[in-house]
């Protein structure tokens, strides 16, 4: 990449960081490519130049966070580290994209993702499921997750969670204000999922 493109590409994710940022403080409605393109020290014409719209911003915005969050589930799902720890680390990702971004915007990331990627979103939320499913058998096989509890019941716990932390802002707040809550929470849920 040449200094051209490099500057250029600077400029383009410092657009969609000044954009994460008023979104998730004002909601999207409530913020102006004025206000993004001087939180990101660029001229209203490049923001133009690069998405053509607050619209088409917005979208490439939502699709690069989502993309981020179902990596970063699928890698700890996917990853060496024990059933234990792949659970807990999944409960803190849930719980820190949830927090880090409005819950207008986190709704409007799924509902948008579902219209623009014409299913792409939901086969990649079913994989999701299937892969949390697929170990708390493997962590019921192996004796770490309680067998007398069925995998229907844990997932509805777990997206009792998700459902929990994406529609309720002051959530966000409390375990800002009070990390050691967040980390009770969790060891609740760990509590009722492992032996």
């Amino acid at each position: 990449m040449n200094g051209f493109e490099k500057r250029r590409q600077e400029k383009k994710e410092a657009i969609m960081f000044a954009a994460k940022e008023l979104f998730k403080l004002y909601g999207y409605n409530k913020v102006s490519i004025a206000e993004i393109a001087k939180k990101a020290s660029v001229s209203q014409v490049s923001i133009y130049n690069f998405f053509e719209s607050k619209e088409n911003l917005k979208n490439q915005l939502l699709k690069t966070l989502w993309e981020d969050y179902y990596q970063t589930i699928m890698s700890i799902l996917n990853s060496t580290d024990t059933i234990e720890k792949k659970i807990e680390s999944f409960f803190y990702t849930v719980a820190v994209y949830s927090k880090n971004y409005s819950i207008n915007f986190i709704a409007e990331s799924l509902r948008s993702q579902l219209e623009l990627e014409e299913n792409t979103t939901e086969m990649q939320l079913g994989k999701i499921k299937q892969a949390v499913a697929s170990l708390i058998e493997q962590g019921k096989q192996e004796g770490v997750i309680k067998d007398t509890i069925t995998t229907t019941a844990m997932m509805n716990l777990i997206d009792m969670f998700r459902f929990y932390m994406i529609h309720n802002p002051l959530a966000g707040l409390n375990y800002d204000q009070n990390p050691q809550l967040l980390d009770e929470l969790i060891s609740l849920l760990l509590t009722a999922l492992l032996v």
